[in-house]
Protein backbone atom coordinates (compact mmCIF):
# COMPACT_ATOMS: atom_id res chain seq x y z
CA UNK A 1 0.00 0.00 0.00
CA UNK A 2 1.77 3.49 -1.28
CA UNK A 3 1.86 6.07 1.50
CA UNK A 4 -0.51 9.19 0.16
CA UNK A 5 -2.91 8.43 2.38
CA UNK A 6 -5.55 8.42 -0.73
CA UNK A 7 -7.75 5.98 1.12
CA UNK A 8 -8.30 5.48 4.87
CA UNK A 9 -10.79 4.87 7.77
CA UNK A 10 -12.95 7.16 10.03
CA UNK A 11 -14.27 6.65 13.12
CA UNK A 12 -16.44 9.03 15.23
CA UNK A 13 -17.23 8.81 19.09
CA UNK A 14 -18.19 11.46 21.36
CA UNK A 15 -18.96 10.37 24.86
CA UNK A 16 -16.36 8.25 27.63
CA UNK A 17 -18.51 5.39 26.13
CA UNK A 18 -18.08 5.24 22.96
CA UNK A 19 -14.32 6.86 22.86
CA UNK A 20 -13.85 3.64 24.87
CA UNK A 21 -15.17 1.77 22.57
CA UNK A 22 -12.96 3.25 19.57
CA UNK A 23 -9.99 2.60 20.93
CA UNK A 24 -10.78 -1.22 21.53
CA UNK A 25 -12.02 -1.47 18.31
CA UNK A 26 -8.19 -0.66 16.54
CA UNK A 27 -7.30 -3.79 16.99
CA UNK A 28 -10.39 -5.68 15.51
CA UNK A 29 -10.37 -3.14 12.37
CA UNK A 30 -6.12 -2.63 11.87
CA UNK A 31 -5.13 -5.89 10.54
CA UNK A 32 -7.46 -6.28 7.26
CA UNK A 33 -6.36 -2.81 6.45
CA UNK A 34 -3.21 -3.26 4.65
CA UNK A 35 -0.98 -0.67 6.49
CA UNK A 36 -3.89 2.44 5.39
CA UNK A 37 -4.48 5.61 7.92
CA UNK A 38 -7.24 5.50 10.74
CA UNK A 39 -8.88 8.97 11.64
CA UNK A 40 -10.43 9.44 14.79
CA UNK A 41 -12.87 12.13 15.34
CA UNK A 42 -13.60 12.82 19.33
CA UNK A 43 -14.74 15.60 21.60
CA UNK A 44 -12.20 14.72 23.89
CA UNK A 45 -8.84 14.01 21.97
CA UNK A 46 -6.83 14.30 25.21
CA UNK A 47 -8.33 10.92 26.58
CA UNK A 48 -6.87 9.02 23.08
CA UNK A 49 -3.65 6.87 23.93
CA UNK A 50 -0.57 8.87 21.86
CA UNK A 51 -0.06 6.92 18.53
CA UNK A 52 -2.76 4.51 18.46
CA UNK A 53 -4.28 6.57 15.87
CA UNK A 54 -2.48 7.88 12.85
CA UNK A 55 -4.46 11.50 13.05
CA UNK A 56 -7.32 12.69 16.09
CA UNK A 57 -9.36 15.57 15.40
CA UNK A 58 -11.91 17.32 17.63
CA UNK A 59 -15.41 17.14 16.80
CA UNK A 60 -16.65 20.47 15.65
CA UNK A 61 -19.67 20.42 17.75
CA UNK A 62 -20.23 17.33 19.61
CA UNK A 63 -23.74 16.77 20.61
CA UNK A 64 -23.35 13.09 22.10
CA UNK A 65 -26.24 11.80 19.87
CA UNK A 66 -26.20 10.10 16.02
CA UNK A 67 -25.88 13.39 14.87
CA UNK A 68 -22.08 13.39 15.93
CA UNK A 69 -21.08 11.15 12.71
CA UNK A 70 -23.04 12.95 10.06
CA UNK A 71 -21.26 15.82 10.46
CA UNK A 72 -17.38 14.85 10.33
CA UNK A 73 -18.62 13.45 6.97
CA UNK A 74 -18.68 16.55 4.92
CA UNK A 75 -14.64 16.91 5.69
CA UNK A 76 -13.44 13.76 4.95
CA UNK A 77 -9.90 12.97 5.78
CA UNK A 78 -9.27 10.95 2.59
CA UNK A 79 -10.41 11.37 -1.16
CA UNK A 80 -11.74 7.87 -0.46
CA UNK A 81 -12.96 7.44 3.02
CA UNK A 82 -14.70 4.44 4.56
CA UNK A 83 -16.68 5.19 8.00
CA UNK A 84 -16.74 2.76 10.70
CA UNK A 85 -18.75 2.51 13.64
CA UNK A 86 -17.14 1.31 16.79
CA UNK A 87 -18.79 -1.41 17.49
CA UNK A 88 -17.43 -3.76 14.14
CA UNK A 89 -14.57 -5.85 13.29
CA UNK A 90 -13.31 -6.66 10.17
CA UNK A 91 -12.67 -10.24 9.46
CA UNK A 92 -11.89 -10.01 5.77
CA UNK A 93 -9.29 -7.49 3.93
CA UNK A 94 -11.80 -4.56 2.66
CA UNK A 95 -9.91 -3.88 -0.66
CA UNK A 96 -12.61 -3.58 -3.03
CA UNK A 97 -14.68 -1.13 -1.32
CA UNK A 98 -12.22 1.19 -1.95
CA UNK A 99 -11.59 0.45 -5.67
CA UNK A 100 -15.77 0.67 -5.87
CA UNK A 101 -15.01 4.51 -4.78
CA UNK A 102 -12.98 5.12 -7.64
CA UNK A 103 -16.60 5.07 -9.55
CA UNK A 104 -19.47 5.77 -6.51
CA UNK A 105 -20.06 8.24 -4.55
CA UNK A 106 -21.30 6.22 -2.00
CA UNK A 107 -21.35 2.61 -1.09
CA UNK A 108 -23.35 0.92 1.83
CA UNK A 109 -25.76 -2.32 3.20
CA UNK A 110 -29.49 -2.11 3.53
CA UNK A 111 -30.36 -1.61 7.15
CA UNK A 112 -31.97 -5.02 8.33
CA UNK A 113 -34.88 -3.11 9.49
CA UNK A 114 -36.77 -1.08 6.55
CA UNK A 115 -38.05 1.67 8.40
CA UNK A 116 -37.16 3.03 12.08
CA UNK A 117 -39.86 5.75 13.29
CA UNK A 118 -40.46 7.75 10.48
CA UNK A 119 -40.55 7.31 6.64
CA UNK A 120 -40.13 10.11 4.02
CA UNK A 121 -43.83 10.08 1.79
CA UNK A 122 -41.88 11.18 -0.99
CA UNK A 123 -39.29 8.27 -1.28
CA UNK A 124 -40.39 5.56 -3.15
CA UNK A 125 -40.82 2.09 -0.55
CA UNK A 126 -38.16 0.16 -2.57
CA UNK A 127 -35.94 2.64 -1.50
CA UNK A 128 -34.41 1.09 1.59
CA UNK A 129 -32.94 2.69 4.67
CA UNK A 130 -29.15 2.12 4.32
CA UNK A 131 -27.32 1.16 7.55
CA UNK A 132 -25.26 3.66 8.48
CA UNK A 133 -22.16 1.76 10.31
CA UNK A 134 -20.11 1.07 7.44
CA UNK A 135 -20.19 4.07 4.56
CA UNK A 136 -17.40 4.28 1.73
CA UNK A 137 -17.65 7.76 0.44
CA UNK A 138 -15.97 9.60 -2.44
CA UNK A 139 -14.55 13.04 -1.46
CA UNK A 140 -16.45 15.17 -4.02
CA UNK A 141 -19.04 18.40 -4.19
CA UNK A 142 -21.68 15.73 -4.64
CA UNK A 143 -20.25 14.00 -1.06
CA UNK A 144 -20.58 17.71 0.50
CA UNK A 145 -23.86 18.14 -0.62
CA UNK A 146 -25.09 15.04 0.83
CA UNK A 147 -23.63 15.48 3.87
CA UNK A 148 -25.10 18.76 3.93
CA UNK A 149 -28.57 17.99 3.51
CA UNK A 150 -28.41 14.80 5.42
CA UNK A 151 -27.81 17.43 8.54
CA UNK A 152 -30.64 19.38 7.16
CA UNK A 153 -33.26 16.56 7.13
CA UNK A 154 -31.61 15.25 10.47
CA UNK A 155 -31.92 18.75 12.03
CA UNK A 156 -35.62 19.06 10.20
CA UNK A 157 -36.91 15.66 10.95
CA UNK A 158 -36.22 15.48 14.71
CA UNK A 159 -35.77 11.32 14.73
CA UNK A 160 -33.06 10.47 17.09
CA UNK A 161 -32.32 8.02 15.12
CA UNK A 162 -30.27 9.40 11.75
CA UNK A 163 -31.24 6.52 8.92
CA UNK A 164 -34.51 7.74 7.91
CA UNK A 165 -33.00 11.25 7.32
CA UNK A 166 -30.31 9.51 5.61
CA UNK A 167 -32.48 7.83 3.56
CA UNK A 168 -34.24 10.90 2.01
CA UNK A 169 -30.56 12.80 1.57
CA UNK A 170 -29.76 10.10 -0.70
CA UNK A 171 -33.15 10.07 -2.79
CA UNK A 172 -32.43 14.60 -2.88
CA UNK A 173 -28.82 13.58 -4.11
CA UNK A 174 -29.40 11.01 -6.70
CA UNK A 175 -32.01 13.05 -8.29
CA UNK A 176 -30.83 16.69 -7.96
CA UNK A 177 -26.99 15.50 -8.36
CA UNK A 178 -26.81 12.27 -9.80
CA UNK A 179 -25.09 10.68 -6.81
CA UNK A 180 -24.38 7.70 -7.45
CA UNK A 181 -25.01 4.96 -5.00
CA UNK A 182 -23.97 1.17 -4.54
CA UNK A 183 -25.43 -1.37 -2.51
CA UNK A 184 -23.47 -4.10 -1.06
CA UNK A 185 -24.63 -7.26 0.28
CA UNK A 186 -25.05 -8.26 3.98
CA UNK A 187 -21.87 -9.87 3.94
CA UNK A 188 -20.16 -6.69 4.23
CA UNK A 189 -21.87 -5.18 7.25
CA UNK A 190 -23.63 -8.27 8.50
CA UNK A 191 -25.64 -6.56 11.85
CA UNK A 192 -25.75 -9.40 14.68
CA UNK A 193 -28.50 -7.72 16.42
CA UNK A 194 -30.89 -8.72 14.23
CA UNK A 195 -31.34 -11.83 12.34
CA UNK A 196 -29.17 -12.04 9.96
CA UNK A 197 -28.70 -14.48 6.50
CA UNK A 198 -24.88 -14.60 4.81
CA UNK A 199 -25.29 -15.55 1.28
CA UNK A 200 -23.71 -18.92 -0.03
CA UNK A 201 -19.80 -18.49 -1.97
CA UNK A 202 -18.96 -15.43 0.25
CA UNK A 203 -16.93 -14.97 3.14
CA UNK A 204 -17.84 -12.47 5.74
CA UNK A 205 -16.07 -9.21 5.86
CA UNK A 206 -17.51 -6.70 8.33
CA UNK A 207 -19.02 -8.41 11.75
CA UNK A 208 -21.25 -5.50 12.92
CA UNK A 209 -22.73 -5.60 16.45
CA UNK A 210 -21.90 -6.02 20.28
CA UNK A 211 -21.10 -9.75 21.02
CA UNK A 212 -19.97 -11.26 24.00
CA UNK A 213 -16.05 -12.27 23.62
CA UNK A 214 -16.41 -15.91 24.30
CA UNK A 215 -18.93 -15.80 21.52
CA UNK A 216 -16.71 -13.84 18.67
CA UNK A 217 -14.17 -16.83 17.86
CA UNK A 218 -17.01 -19.64 17.34
CA UNK A 219 -19.06 -17.34 15.29
CA UNK A 220 -16.63 -16.56 13.35
CA UNK A 221 -15.21 -19.95 12.61
CA UNK A 222 -18.79 -20.75 11.70
CA UNK A 223 -19.35 -17.75 9.48
CA UNK A 224 -16.30 -18.43 7.25
CA UNK A 225 -14.76 -21.97 7.42
CA UNK A 226 -17.10 -22.80 4.50
CA UNK A 227 -18.01 -20.43 2.86
CA UNK A 228 -20.05 -22.82 0.19
CA UNK A 229 -23.19 -22.90 2.70
CA UNK A 230 -25.61 -20.09 3.72
CA UNK A 231 -25.41 -19.47 7.22
CA UNK A 232 -27.73 -17.71 9.24
CA UNK A 233 -28.58 -16.40 12.80
CA UNK A 234 -31.64 -19.57 13.00
CA UNK A 235 -28.41 -21.47 13.31
CA UNK A 236 -26.22 -19.60 15.54
CA UNK A 237 -27.79 -17.01 17.41
CA UNK A 238 -26.24 -13.88 18.47
CA UNK A 239 -28.63 -12.52 20.87
CA UNK A 240 -30.22 -10.56 18.48
CA UNK A 241 -33.19 -8.66 19.42
CA UNK A 242 -35.69 -9.88 17.32
CA UNK A 243 -36.39 -13.44 15.91
CA UNK A 244 -37.64 -14.97 12.87
CA UNK A 245 -40.99 -16.58 13.81
CA UNK A 246 -41.12 -20.36 13.76
CA UNK A 247 -44.53 -21.34 14.68
CA UNK A 248 -45.41 -21.23 10.39
CA UNK A 249 -47.75 -24.25 9.21
CA UNK A 250 -48.05 -25.44 6.40
CA UNK A 251 -51.58 -27.51 5.20
CA UNK A 252 -52.17 -29.33 1.92
CA UNK A 253 -55.58 -28.18 0.26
Amino acid sequence: MNSSNTEGILLVATGSKHREEAIKSVDYIKPHLNSRPITLVTDKPSDIPKGLFDTVKLHPNPKKTYRDKIEPLETLPYPRTIFLDCDLQLLQPIDDIFKLLFHIDLVGCHAPVRWCQWKDPNVPEGFCEINSGVIGLKKSRRQRLLIRKWLHFYDEIKVPFDQASLRSALWWSSRKHRLRLWVLPPEYNLRTPKPWLAGSGMAVKILHGRIIEDMKEPLIKYLNEDIDQFRSSSEFPTGQNQEVKKNIQFTNT
